[in-house]
Parts: structure tokens; sequence; C-alpha cells
């Protein structure tokens, strides 16, 4: 796994303590290359009346422009707003075929038919919480949107981490913030 540390605690676990027991340990070099740039949808945060509204208009024009987009945002109820606002300002892009709300509150029946729908390529855009961070293989997405800081550059790292997964891509990652604090 890439996101597996310390190796040999590992190795330890996996088969157990004792002199008879050896383990090679490989680890491979990973080099992934990153493409993350932080965006504003408006040009000066401090005198825009409401940069929320400009948000989503940024967030179709990144979608537009990918195969296959994974949005994150920090809470279950930005994750339902976001989605239910693009189906509503621009019904012909999105739609129940193309773009799903994925997040813990929704039953593990729901979500799974979700996560076969990326992976099949089904899904255009799929918007979440923290529950697509890791450890499921969710296919190929080729940009992470993270709307608003995940708070901490690990969890960035992870969640842009889900693009790019094919061997010798990029994982590209655009932070969208509305606010200073951000």
């Amino acid at each position: 796994s890439a996101t597996v540390e310390p190796l040999d605690e590992v190795a330890k676990f996996l088969v157990g303590i004792g002199d008879d027991r050896n383990v090679d340990v490989a680890k491979v070099p990973f080099n992934k290359k990153i493409d993350i740039k932080v965006l504003t949808p408006v040009d000066d945060l401090t005198s825009h009346p409401n940069p929320q509204k400009e948000l989503y208009h940024l967030v179709n024009e990144l979608v537009k422009e990918h195969k296959t987009t994974l949005i994150f945002t920090n809470t279950r109820s930005a994750t339902e707003r976001i989605v239910n606002y693009l189906k509503d300002k621009f019904p012909t892009d999105y739609g129940d075929s193309n773009i799903a709300a994925h997040h813990s509150s929704l039953s593990k029946e729901h979500r799974f038919r979700i996560e076969e729908d990326l992976r099949n390529g089904k899904l255009k855009v799929v918007v979440c919480s923290t529950s697509l961070e890791l450890g499921i293989d969710i296919g190929f997405i080729d940009l992470v949107i993270l709307v608003g800081s995940p708070k901490a550059s690990s969890r960035a790292l992870q969640r842009i981490g889900r693009a790019g997964h094919k061997l010798h891509d990029v994982a590209k990652g655009r932070f969208i913030v509305t606010d200073l604090d951000d």
C-alpha cells in the first residue's frame, strides 16, 4: 500500500515475531507528480458580497474540463448543497445519471452503488465529505476539487491522491477557497 508505514512494523504484524520467521521488506520509491492550485471564485474575497454563489460556476467550469471529478467538502450538508445546486442551476449538465452525493449518512447499499457507478465510469462527478478519502478503489479520477481547507496537509494529500491513480499519471487537485481563513 502507498500509505503503510512503518514497513518493518507492518512486516512483523503480518508474519509474527520470532527467530524462525524471516521476511524481506521491499520499499519501492514513489515519486508521484502532483499538480495543486489554490483558486478563488472571485477576484477579491474581501469586497465581494457573495463569493459562495460564484463558487458553483467555478466548480462547473472545472468539472466540464475533466472526465471524472471527485469533489470533497468538509460537511455532509455542504456535499448535498453542492449536488443540489449544480443539478438546479445547470440542469443540462447534471442529473441523477451523472452526479451523486456520497457521505456517511447514506445507507451502505446506496454508497456502494455510487462507488460501483464511479468505478464503471457512469458518474462524471461525485461530491463527498470524508467518505471517499481512502481505502477503496474508486476507478479513474482526473481531478479532485477541495471546497475549503481540509484543515490538515496530510488529509489534503490523501484526497488529492485519489486522482491520477495510473502509473505515471499526475494527481491533480484544486483547492477552492471562499473566505480569507481558508
